[in-house]
C-alpha cells in the first residue's frame, strides 16, 4: 500500500519535462501510438525515460532541500548524478513523468545506485509521487538494502493509477546521506487482454468477484476485470484511514471512482471495511494527543466516533447513489468488523485498541450501528483469515453463535483464504460446514493461492509445473465450493493479476499474469481438462486437525503484511497417496518446516511426523533459531523461548501420536531482516530427519 509520506518543502509539481525527456518522448512518438496499444504478446516495449547524464541532467532536478548536480564518475559512461545537502530521507532527485506515464501501464524501471566514496552504506528508495485533485500518493516502486559505493543495477515495475500530476524520484529510508544516480531506462508497455475466453463468472454457480485498485479499472487491466467478474471489493479505499484521515475531513474521492466504474459495467460493490486494527487513523484512540483510557468519557467518544464513521459512510452511498436496494446503488454488502479473532486468548478475541478501549462489546456495536446506517439492504459481514483451521475456526464459529443469540445482526461471515498450493481443501470445507449450521450466508472474500511453499524458494517467475499444481489446486477449492453453493453469497479473489499482488514477487497467486494472460489457475475453474500435466503426478497430503501455517490479513499491495505459507505440495490430477502407517528406519521423526517472510516478520507451519513403533501420549519438539529471531504468536502448541531456543508442547487435543501420524503446528514470528531456516529439530530429545 502506498507509504504516507510529509510532503517536501519547497517542492514544485512539475507539469512539463525537461528538454531532454521532452525530446525522446517526440522521437518516441510513433512507438507509443503504435506499440503500445497493440496485443501484449507481440510487443516491443517503448522507452519513455532514458537519462545518461552525460550531457547534463537529462530533466532531473533537486526534491525537497537537496541539491543535484552531475559527477564525471558513471556506473558504465563518464558521468551520473549527484544527489547531495539532503536533510531528511525523502530529500533526493525527482524526474516529472506526467507527459509520459499514462494510467493503467505497465512501467518497467531501470537505474543505477551508488552512495560516494566513504558514505558508509544507506537503504534506498525508488518511489512515485501522484497528484490529485492536491492529493498526493506516494508508491514505493522497490527498496534497495545496504547500498556502498559500489554500483547497483535496479529495476523495478509500475502501474500507475490516475493522476493529474505525477513524478519519479529517488530517496532513502531513513540515512540523508549523498546519493548517486545513473543509466535511468523507463520503458512502458499497455497490455491487451484475450477477451474470447470465457468469463469466470460463467463457471462459477455464485457471484464471483475480484478485489481491486484504481489502477485496475483502466486500460486493459480494466477489460480484463470487466469481462470475468461480477462483483468487485476495493482493496483499501473503503478502509478508514482512507474515508476519514483526520477527524471530521471524509475523502470518498478514490472509492467513488471504483463505485462509478461498477455502475457503468452493471457489477455490485462488496464494501470493505469499516472497522479493522489496522489502517485505522491513530486519531481514533486519541484525545488531544494521548491515548484514550478506560474511563466512561474516553469510551463514549470511541463509540461516538465509531458511529460517526459508519454514518458518514453510508449517509454518502445513499445520497450519491440512491436508497440501498435500488437500481443505482451497487453497494449490496459490507465487511463491518475485520480480524478481530485470536485463538491464543482466552475469549478467542484480538487485543487491539478497539479491544483495550471498550473491551468485546465494540463488535456488537459496529453491526448495530451499521444496520440502523444502512438499513435492511445491505448484508453485514464479519470477515477473518486462517478460519480454516480448527483453533481459530472454534473461536470463529463461537463469536458468531454469540453475537447471533443476542440479536446482533450478523448476515454473512467471510473467510479469507489467503492460502498456498497445498493447503487441505478438507480443512476448509470443514469450517464451511461448521457455518452452515448457523443462520448466516457466507463469503470467500480474499482468495488467492501461492505458488511458493515455503521462504527457501524464490523465483523471478515460478516453474511450469507449480503452476500447473496451482490450477490443479484452483480446481479443486472450487469444485469444493461448488458443492457449498448454497451457502455462498458471492467468491472474491484478492486482486486481478499477478504483477500486482500484495504477496512477495514470485508468488504469482491470481487467475492471470502480470501480462493480462490466462493461467492453469485460470483454466483449473473455467476448464480443467486445459490445465496441463505434470512430469510426475503429485499427491494430495492427509492433514491432521491441526493447522499447519498462518495465513495473511486483509491487506492489498498495500496492505497489513501477512504471508500465505504453504507446507506440502497440492493435488495434481486425481491422485491420491497410499500412507502406510508402520515406521520406516532411522530417526524416530520427520519435521517438515515451511516459512513465508515478509519485511520484519514471517509465518512459519512446522509438520512433526512420528516415524517411531509406539504412539506417543504427550510430545515436545525444540529447535534452534539461527538469526535472531523470535515467535511472536503460536497455534496448536504451547510455544516459549529462550534465548535462541524455542520449544512446542502439545495442545491438550494434539498429544497423542501414532507411529506413522503426522501433527501440524505453526507460529508468526519477527527476525532482524534475514530469515535462515533452523536446521536441528527434537523430538522428545531424538533428533529429527529435516524434510
Amino acid at each position: 500500500m502506498p507509504s504516507v509520506r510529509p510532503v517536501p518543502a519547497g517542492l514544485r509539481p512539475a507539469a512539463v519535462v525537461a528538454a531532454a525527456l521532452v525530446t525522446v518522448a517526440l522521437v518516441l512518438a510513433g512507438a507509443l501510438a503504435g506499440p503500445l496499444a497493440a496485443p501484449a504478446r507481440a510487443l516491443s516495449p517503448a522507452v519513455v525515460v532514458t537519462s545518461d547524464f552525460e550531457a547534463g541532467l537529462d530533466g532531473w532536478q533537486a526534491r525537497g532541500a537537496a541539491t543535484v548536480s552531475t559527477t564525471a564518475v558513471g556506473a558504465r559512461g563518464t558521468g551520473s548524478l549527484l544527489v547531495q545537502d539532503r536533510v531528511d530521507p525523502w530529500d533526493g532527485a525527482l524526474i516529472p513523468v506526467t507527459e509520459v506515464f499514462e494510467p493503467g501501464t505497465t512501467y518497467t524501471v531501470g537505474l543505477w545506485l551508488r552512495l560516494p566514496d566513504g558514505a558508509g552504506s544507506a537503504d534506498l528508495r525508488v518511489s512515485v509521487q501522484r497528484d490529485v485533485d492536491g492529493v498526493a500518493s506516494y508508491e514505493t516502486l522497490t527498496t534497495v538494502e545496504g547500498v556502498t559505493s559500489q554500483w547497483r543495477e535496479v529495476t523495478a515495475t509500475y502501474t500507475p493509477g490516475p493522476f493529474d500530476t505525477a513524478s519519479l524520484y529517488v530517496e532513502s529510508v531513513s540515512s540523508p546521506a549523498d546519493l548517486m544516480v545513473d543509466d535511468v531506462l523507463v520503458s512502458g508497455i499497455r497490455y491487451t487482454p484475450d477477451l474470447s475466453v470465457t468469463p469466470v463468472s460463467d463457471e462459477v454457480s455464485v457471484p464471483f468477484g475480484i478485489a481491486v485498485e484504481p489502477q485496475d479499472v483502466l486500460g486493459g487491466r480494466g477489460d480484463l476485470l470487466a469481462h470475468h467478474a461480477e462483483q468487485i471489493t476495493p482493496g483499501n479505499q473503503m478502509k478508514p484511514e482512507s474515508i476519514q484521515p483526520t477527524e471530521g475531513t471524509f475523502t470518498f474521492g478514490a472509492a467513488d471512482g471504483l463505485v462509478d466504474w461498477a455502475i457503468e459495467h452493471d457489477m455490485r460493490v462488496y464494501g470493505h471495511t469499516l472497522l479493522w486494527h489496522q489502517q485505522t487513523p491513530a486519531w481514533f484512540f486519541q484525545r488531544d494527543g494521548a491515548a484514550l483510557t478506560t474511563s466512561s468519557a474516553d469510551q463514549a467518544l470511541l463509540r461516538e466516533r465509531l458511529r460517526t464513521h459508519i454514518e458518514a459512510i453510508a449517509d454518502h452511498y445513499r445520497e450519491t447513489y440512491g436508497e440501498y436496494g435500488t437500481a443505482g446503488n451497487p453497494i449490496f454488502a459490507f465487511d463491518v468488523v475485520n480480524e478481530v479473532i485470536d485463538e491464543n486468548q482466552s475469549d478467542g478475541l484480538r487485543r487491539s485498541e478497539w479491544y483495550r478501549v471498550l473491551g468485546p462489546s465494540y463488535i456488537a456495536d459496529a453491526f448495530r450501528y451499521a444496520r440502523a446506517a444502512f438499513g435492511p439492504e445491505v448484508l453485514l459481514f464479519i470477515n477473518d483469515y486462517n478460519s480454516e483451521y480448527p483453533d481459530k475456526r472454534a473461536p470463529y464459529l463461537r463469536l458468531v453463535t454469540d453475537l447471533l443469540a443476542q440479536g446482533v445482526p450478523v448476515d454473512g461471515v467471510g473467510h479469507q483464504l489467503h492460502v498456498e498450493v497445498g493447503r487441505s481443501i478438507p480443512m476448509i470445507e470443514d469450517t464451511i460446514e461448521a457455518f452452515e449450521a448457523l443462520p448466516v450466508r457466507q463469503a470467500v472474500t480474499e482468495l488467492d493461492v501461492s505458488a511458493y511453499r515455503d521462504s527457501g524458494e524464490q523465483w523471478t517467475a515460478p516453474p511450469a509445473a507449480r503452476l500447473i499444481e496451482q490450477g490443479y489446486y484452483y480446481r479443486d477449492m472450487f469444485a469444493m465450493l461448488e458443492q457449498h453453493a448454497r451457502s455462498f453469497e458471492s467468491i472474491t479473489v484478492w486482486g486481478l493479476e499477478d504483477s500486482r499482488t500484495w504477496l512477495r514477487s514470485g508468488a504469482a497467486p491470481l487467475l492471470f499474469d502480470g501480462q493480462l494472460q490466462v493461467k492453469p489457475a485460470y483454466w483449473g475453474i473455467v476448464d480443467p481438462s486445459r490445465i496441463g500435466t505434470t512430469p510426475t503426478p503429485t499427491v494430495t497430503p492427509t492433514v491432521s486437525p491441526s493447522p499447519s501455517v498462518s495465513a495473511s490479513p486483509s491487506v492489498s499491495p498495500s496492505v497489513s503484511p501477512s504471508p500465505s505459507v504453504s507446507p506440502s505440495v497440492s493435488a495434481s490430477p486425481s491422485v491420491s497417496p497410499s500412507v502406510s502407517a508402520s515406521p520406516t528406519a532411522g530417526p524416530a521423526c520427520r519435521v517438515t518446516f515451511t516459512s513465508n517472510d515478509w519485511s520484519t516478520g514471517f509465518t512459519a507451519g512446522v509438520r512433526v511426523t512420528h516415524q517411531g513403533t509406539t504412539a506417543l501420549s504427550g510430545w515436545t519438539l525444540r529447535f534452534t533459531f539461527p538469526g535472531g529471531q523470535q515467535v511472536t504468536q503460536g497455534w496448536s502448541a504451547t510455544w516459549t523461548q529462550s534465548g535462541s531456543t524455542v520449544t512446542a508442547t502439545n495442545a491438550a487435543w494434539n498429544g497423542r501420536l501414532a507411529p506413522g501420524g503426522s501433527v501440524d503446528i505453526g507460529f508468526n514470528g519477527s527476525h532482524p531482516g534475514t530469515n535462515p531456516r533452523p536446521t536441528s529439530f527434537a523430538l522428545n530429545g531424538v533428533t529429527c530427519t529435516l524434510a
